[in-house]
């Protein structure tokens, strides 16, 4: 191959490459070198993030009764306050942090009622467990930097 026919390939091959990169790959583009100072734009200083106020623990008794209520209503269960962890039946506990605000309290709540009657329901083969006569509590405990969230059942 003669050096002439080289060339004429060599320089079409970079022309090529060069067209295939995308903007700002190439040698010719400016680059910010942050050593110089040529860059005169000033730059927007960056605003502190405020800091939360402190909220007041959400009420784990008011979180409690609505769970209850609301197994009530939804599940046709009958509250039994007096079914703690030690007699009575319960699935995993759901975990909230101590800091939950009373919506995440409540909301996490209802979903472990949920949860637990729901996989009762699909345990037992039937649509409700109304006539099946549950007794149920919320149950919730502090563990460390958490809230367990029990559904007792009976």
């Amino acid at each position: 191959m003669t050096t002439q026919l080289f060339l004429k390939r060599f320089f079409l091959l970079t022309a090529l490459v060069a067209l295939t990169l995308p903007q700002g790959c190439g040698d010719d583009d400016p680059v910010d070198d942050p050593a110089s100072n040529t860059n005169t734009e000033p730059q927007p200083t960056p605003e502190p993030e405020p800091t939360p106020e402190p909220t007041a623990p959400a009420d784990r008794q008011a979180a409690i009764d609505a769970a209850n209520s609301y197994a009530v209503t939804q599940y046709g269960v009958v509250t039994d306050r007096n079914l703690t962890l030690d007699n009575s039946a319960y699935r995993f506990p759901a975990a909230v942090p101590t800091d939950a605000s009373q919506e995440t309290l409540e909301a996490k709540a209802r979903d472990m009622v949920d949860f637990t009657f729901k996989q009762l329901m699909m345990q037992a083969g039937r649509d409700s467990v109304a006539d099946a006569g549950f007794h149920c509590n919320v149950c919730i405990v502090e563990d460390g930097g958490s809230l367990l969230i029990y559904v007792l059942y009976d």
